[in-house]
Order: C-alpha cells, then structure tokens, then sequence
C-alpha cells in the first residue's frame, strides 16, 4: 500500500505500473494528491483515485489522465445528497434526495 508522494513518484517514474491509485486521505490531503498527479501525468500515467469519491471528485476533475474515480453506494444512506455519475468524467452532480439524515453542511458544524 503506497502511502506518500515519494512512493508514488518511485513507481511512475519506474515505470512500474500504467495506473496509479493515490487515496488523498492516506497520501495527506489534496495538495500531495496532485503531486501525484503531476508525474502521473507527464509519464502519460493514468489517475483512478482509490475510495472517498467525495474527496476525490475535484482534484480528480483537475487530472489530464484520470481514468476514473470509484463510486461506491453504501455510504448513501448517510446523506441527503448524492453524487450521480451522469455522462462519464463531465458529467458529476448533486442530486437531492429524500431527507434521511444530514447533510455535509450539518456535519461540517457537528461538535461545535
């Protein structure tokens, strides 16, 4: 399990593989995500960012060489919104759907 950009860079710039799945939490964030990115793309690489799409779906959107980002369903039911997959790479949304629990808004003010 690749954890940093150091990680990453050793294995795009060996030609190790033709894919890289850098996850932004596990990497430390956004910034070291596109680090990734950026060699990723100038070896011709290409992205699929591993789980957390909510996280991903923005940088990923920013990546030349994303091939996709995962989309994974059971952690559905914990939100009022969704993200649906409409047309491929472009076509991301936000769709509201029935009220069940919160929304990130709510979550962003828990504890405060």
């Amino acid at each position: 399990m690749l954890t940093g950009v150091g990680e990453h860079t050793t294995l795009i710039e060996a030609g190790s593989s033709d894919s890289v799945q850098p996850d932004a939490p596990r990497v430390g964030g956004i910034t070291p995500f596109l680090q990734i990115a950026a060699p990723a793309d100038h070896k011709g690489r290409a992205m699929a960012p591993h789980f957390v799409m909510e996280i991903h779906v923005h940088p990923s959107a920013a990546s030349p060489r994303t091939a996709w980002v995962e989309h994974l369903e059971w952690p559905e039911p914990m939100f009022n919104e969704r993200l649906e997959v409409r047309d491929g790479r472009n076509g991301w949304r936000l769709r509201r759907t029935a009220p069940v629990s919160v929304t990130l808004g709510q979550l962003r003010n828990v504890g405060r």
